[in-house]
């Protein structure tokens, strides 16, 4: 265990393994509550103390993605920061858009909506093997391609695809990538120094609360104009008119939720307590064992063996979740089901320890022969 269990609320004797749905709230969190409100009680020198905490947070995000400070806004959702993204093109018909069929739902909804300006979206089907579905995402490219959304660890299968190769395809093409981080950033490494742009949740592996994390690469993006609000732009002489803010806060339309970024300012500061390859290592070869024990009962695994091609999440087909969701809570485990997408999500953070994979192992395989 890297992360003492008493250092969050509600894990006392709890196996918490539903971190890909939501993950349980630090301790500490009531102190950065706290800080939060004796700054809104101070009137306009808080304002400027939510600011700067506001800019500390984007200084962690950019360390953890090794890119610059300016280049991070904070927005309501992950979903918000996509169609922030998305609203930024000046669409053409005949343009082309790229996802896979099984992506996140806001990307290909985002994508069937350009559908009714002539756009065409290209959706190549889910592969299992993560390096053949970057393949079909690559051979999908052409000259037309603008914009491809794909998510470094799928929701729906825990796998984690290589995203270099398709980078480099559309960059080849003109075309730009839009990566969402939010089942791999705060778990496994992400590098998006040569990434276009990155969206990621925070209230996931982060530990954060429901705050939306956006990186615009300015240094690979220089003409970048989203929909714009009052945070986004200075006024300009007429009263229409509105000049950009030259970094990332021309994303955030409106206020940014400042209690979230207290809350996210201090699960990053906790983070950093650990050596983030550290906590790769210790989560991916949990996850191993968790894996192995549960393709041993036949189940139909979503999420590759391969350590390379997962992070945090195993994912296994299930056609009744929500009996297996409540027989492993009567047994003293949280794990994550979708009615919708007929999968359970098991997933491991720095809180799990040994001694709950040790009980896993033996109680969801039965459970699974158990409910199917």
């Amino acid at each position: 265990m890297l992360y003492p269990k008493t250092d969050f609320v509600g894990l006392e004797s709890a196996i918490h393994l539903a971190a890909g749905g939501e993950t349980p709230m630090l301790v500490s969190h009531r102190d950065a509550m706290d800080e939060f409100m004796r700054d809104k009680a101070a009137g306009m020198p808080g304002r400027v103390r939510f600011f700067a905490k506001r800019r500390a947070c984007a200084q962690q995000v950019a360390q953890m993605l090794n890119v610059e400070a300016d280049d991070i806004a904070f927005v309501g959702s992950s979903s918000a920061g996509i169609t922030s993204i998305v609203s930024s093109y000046a669409w053409r018909e005949g343009d082309e858009v790229i996802t896979v069929d099984d992506e996140y739902p806001t990307g290909r909804y985002v994508f069937g909506w350009l559908r009714r300006m002539g756009v065409v979206a290209v959706m190549p089907a889910y592969d299992p093997n993560p390096d053949m579905e970057a393949n079909a995402i690559i051979a999908a490219i052409t000259p037309r391609t603008r914009l491809i959304y794909i998510s470094h660890v799928s929701t729906r299968t825990g796998r984690r695809i290589p995203l270099t190769g398709i980078v480099a395809a559309a960059h080849a093409v003109g075309a730009q990538v839009m990566v969402d981080a939010t089942h791999s950033l705060g778990i496994v490494q992400v590098d998006a120094a040569d990434i276009d742009f990155l969206v990621c949740s925070g209230y996931k592996w982060l530990l954060g609360t429901h705050v939306g994390i956006v990186l615009w690469n300015r240094r690979l993006v220089p003409s970048f104009e989203p929909i714009v609000g009052w945070r986004s732009a200075t006024p300009a002489p007429l009263p229409a008119d509105f000049l950009y803010h030259e970094d990332a806060a021309r994303i955030e339309v409106g206020n940014p939720n400042f209690l979230d970024l207290y809350l996210m300012h201090n699960a990053l500061a906790y983070h950093q307590r650990v050596d983030s390859l550290v906590l790769e290592d210790y989560v991916l070869t949990h996850g191993g064992r968790l894996h192995t024990a549960l393709a041993a009962t036949g189940a139909a695994m979503l999420t590759p063996a391969a350590a390379a091609h997962r992070a945090g999440n195993i994912c296994v087909a299930s056609s009744n979740p929500a009996a297996v969701v409540t027989a492993a809570r009567a047994a003293g485990i949280e794990i994550w089901g979708d009615a919708d997408l007929q999968r359970l999500r098991f997933s491991i953070h720095g809180y799990v320890t040994a001694d709950d994979i040790d009980n896993a192992i033996v109680i969801l395989p039965a459970l699974l022969n158990m409910h199917g």
